[in-house]
């Protein structure tokens, strides 16, 4: 087998010649174009054409053709003597004309035709066959070249091992022979670069991986080096690699490098699991990438490294996750690591372009999210086993901080594109969002949020960038969902005999937050004169209406359910029902103040919607609030309760009173329905309130059963009488025929009433009074149509 190694050598040197020899003949071929370049110059001096001063030649229409492809060579054309004829000059005055003022040609020169959308469309396939025309070319050129040396350097190997195993040789020879041969390899490809860059480059690369592989067999098999020396070759090796890869300025052979660097310390591992040493040497191995990106933008070396990073980091972490425990696991070094990673390989990706200038493309911000999640997603999972997650937070808000800094110190030495300042800003807030919810739990996130989402709107109107806009949108979104959800965990949660949604008054005082926030925003909206449109084709203006709208909303929801709150364990809705009426009233009256003030159109049917679910809610709750001032009457509620009543019986009629204007406003064909309807309201909540008012002030808790009947058979029937009078002289005053035949109905119901129903069973005090009262109603009715008939009715017939 030594005669083997004599054959490789010899291998070697056969190659060595061939390429020279090949570099000879190519010499030769350019003296041999040479001589005949001066051969054909010397004809046209001999002819008399001047060649050594330039003649300055007028350039007519017809010296100037269109573009047009090249016309192929026919077999006449090639059959024909290549060497021309020498041509005749006739003598000719040239008249030079001046550079500053060319001649103005008639004809326009038509521009090559531009490239075809189909190249954006073609498959890798076909841009393979474009770039590549001639397969043969690229087989020997290229690819030969590379299948040689890798079977090449299999060979070495293949080689080196076999005479180890042998024991031809000694063994230091046997890797002086495997060194050997990756310095000639190197050798031949210095030699050649010049002349053959691609084919030197492929050389080079093989030399760099016999030095790797040999350093590793030379340690593994008889241990001539130690660990950190054979560590410590393999790091010159891929700084020597390095130093290649930027002196030919080959992608190749960095790649190479790297390759080789991420593996080395794999071969030289003993299987003792020292992270400290092997994570120091990836830090120095990617410093050295680092470098490399301040002088070369190489993508796809930085891809690497990042992936190969990251894939022994993660690894790492994930083995000592599923094999060892969380008290096993150095979680302050891990993330020391994983942060140093991220700064060299942040640093890597935006060091040339800004140096440079040169702007960003997808790859540079892909590769910016993918290295910032990355390295987000190993610090979460190292510090959910760090003192139970408590740094997460913290974690995320610096992570923030750094993509401010960067932002700011891109927009203060204006360095970098605007996208890459957009894309930092967008970070910065997206780490901000994520600190609340990470580190932060229930009512806090909402409130982060609602203080988040304003001050992004308000930097967006001072800033004008839309970022900051869309942020605040999105995060109006999720603090609206963060607040139902605290909603919905706390109805879960609660014991109270009541629905609740909340269960302390933290809950109160974040959603009272909440609608401050969503008040302040609709001011801020409202204030917007930079553009009518909000996101989406949505107008600002209907965004200002709906956060208003959420805000009375919170806020009337807040006071519901804070008062289900308070008492829940009473096992009864008679007082909060009452206190539900009065906030119902209260809002609903608010906001048709607020409109009024407006001046928005308080004459539309919207308003009177909310009023009359005020009185149905009124209706529906009529047996509750009879139980509650039964119970002030005995004693089981405070009189407390039916002062807040009879506030809620006042909120009620002012309501009514909007209906009331509102109803006077209207013109439209239904102003006699409105009255009928209105009437009919007014005299339903009377009677229900006379009553309650006549149980308070005569009743006590043995009577109050037949004082209730008492004001059911007389008392009712005086309240419409009297109802039906005040009604009869408003028509009368206002000459408004319906009211008169309205009372006169009240009137008509009150009289049977009394004659069917009432005289039966009614007391003679009872009697009595109705009668008196009903007799005095009707004369008086009476004398006012007498009196009043030649003004009013007269009138009515004259205009009909």
């Amino acid at each position: 087998m030594e005669a083997l190694l004599f054959i490789a050598f010899i291998i070697i040197i056969i190659l060595l010649l061939g390429i020279r020899s090949a570099q000879k003949k190519l010499a030769e071929k350019n003296n041999l174009i040479l001589e005949l370049i001066n051969k054909q110059l010397h004809k046209i001096k001999e002819a008399g054409v001047p060649v050594t001063k330039p003649v300055d030649v007028l350039i007519t229409r017809e010296d100037i053709v269109q573009w047009r492809p090249e016309k192929p060579i026919t077999k006449e054309e090639k059959s024909q003597d290549p060497t021309p004829a020498p041509t005749v000059f006739k003598e000719e005055r040239i008249n030079p004309v001046p550079v500053g003022s060319p001649p103005v040609t008639e004809k326009k020169i038509s521009a090559p035709p531009p490239p075809s959308t189909k190249a954006s469309q073609e498959s890798w396939s076909q841009k393979w066959l474009r770039n590549n025309p001639d397969l043969e070319k690229f087989v020997g050129e290229n690819l030969v070249n590379k299948i040689g040396i890798t079977v090449l350097v299999l060979g070495i190997a293949f080689f080196v091992k076999y005479a180890i195993d042998q024991n031809w040789i000694t063994e230091v020879g046997r890797v002086c022979i495997g060194l050997g041969c990756g310095i000639i390899l190197v050798g031949i490809a210095h030699f050649l670069r010049n002349s053959f860059r691609s084919f030197s480059s492929v050389l080079a690369g093989g030399g760099i991986a016999v030095f790797y592989f040999t350093i590793a067999f030379a340690y593994h098999q008889y241990q001539l080096f130690s660990q950190s020396a054979a560590f410590i070759i393999m790091i010159f090796i891929t700084v020597f690699a390095v130093l290649l890869a930027l002196l030919y300025n080959k992608i190749e052979l960095a790649t190479i490098a790297l390759v080789g660097g991420f593996i080395a310390p794999f071969l030289v591992s003993e299987g003792s699991g020292n992270y400290i040493s092997l994570f120091t040497y990836l830090l120095v191995l990617n410093i050295g990438i680092l470098l490399i990106a301040f002088f070369k933008k190489w993508p796809l070396l930085l891809a690497l490294a990042f992936f190969f990073t990251w894939l022994i980091f993660g690894g790492w972490l994930v083995n000592v996750y599923a094999f060892g425990s969380s008290l096993t696991l150095p979680c302050k070094n891990a993330l020391l690591f994983a942060s140093a990673f991220y700064i060299i390989f942040l640093t890597a990706s935006l060091v040339n372009n800004l140096r440079n200038q040169k702007p960003f493309k997808r790859f540079d911000f892909s590769f910016l999210l993918t290295i910032t999640f990355s390295y987000y997603a190993w610090g979460m999972f190292i510090l959910s086993y760090w003192d139970n997650g408590s740094y997460k937070g913290i974690f995320t808000i610096i992570l923030a901080m750094l993509n401010l800094c960067l932002s700011w110190y891109l927009f203060k030495t204006q360095k970098g594109d605007k996208n890459l300042l957009y894309l930092l800003i967008g970070l910065t807030l997206t780490f901000v969002s994520l600190a609340a919810p990470v580190q932060l739990h229930g009512h806090t996130i909402t409130l982060f949020w609602s203080a988040e989402t304003v001050l992004l709107y308000w930097l967006y109107q001072r800033s004008g960038i839309r970022i900051f806009k869309y942020s605040s949108a999105l995060l109006l979104f999720l603090m609206g969902a963060s607040l139902m959800m605290d909603w919905s965990i706390a109805d879960e949660r609660s014991t109270s005999f009541l629905p609740v949604i909340f269960n302390s008054w933290q809950g109160i005082i974040t959603n009272i937050v909440a609608a401050v926030s969503l008040l302040l925003y609709t001011f801020l909206l409202q204030k917007n004169t930079q553009t009518a449109t909000y996101i989406f084709e949505i107008k600002t203006k209907y965004v200002a209406a709906g956060t208003a709208i959420l805000a009375v909303l919170i806020c009337y929801a807040t006071s519901l359910f804070g008062v289900n709150l308070y008492y829940g364990d009473l096992q009864s809705f008679d007082i909060p029902n009452t206190y539900h009426q009065l906030i119902t009233n209260l809002f609903v009256l608010i906001c048709l103040r607020v409109t009024s003030r407006l001046k928005t159109d308080v004459n539309s049917f919207p308003p009177v919607f909310l009023i009359l679910a005020c009185f149905a809610f009124y209706l529906f709750s009529s047996s509750l609030s009879d139980n509650l001032m039964q119970g002030v009457i005995e004693n089981k509620y405070a009189t407390f309760y039916a002062v807040i009543h009879w506030c809620t019986a006042a909120s009620m009629l002012g309501l009514l009173y909007f209906l009331v204007k509102f109803f006077r406003a209207n013109t439209s064909t239904f102003k006699n329905a409105s009255a009928w309807m209105l009437s009919i309201i007014l005299l339903l909540f009377l009677s229900l309130e006379a009553k309650r008012l006549y149980i308070t002030l005569f009743a006590e808790a043995q009577n109050i059963a037949g004082i209730t009947s008492q004001y059911q058979k007389a008392g009712l029937t005086i309240v419409w009488a009297i109802f039906s009078f005040v009604i009869i002289w408003l028509g009368m005053k206002y000459k408004y025929k319906t009211l008169r035949i309205i009372a006169l109905s009240i009137f008509s119901i009150a009289l049977i009433k009394l004659f069917l129903f009432d005289i039966r069973n009614i007391s003679e005090g009872g009697k009595i009074a109705a009668f008196i009262m009903l007799g005095i109603l009707l004369l008086v009715i009476s004398f006012m149509y007498q009196r009043l008939k030649k003004i009013i009715i007269d009138n009515e017939e004259k205009t009909n």
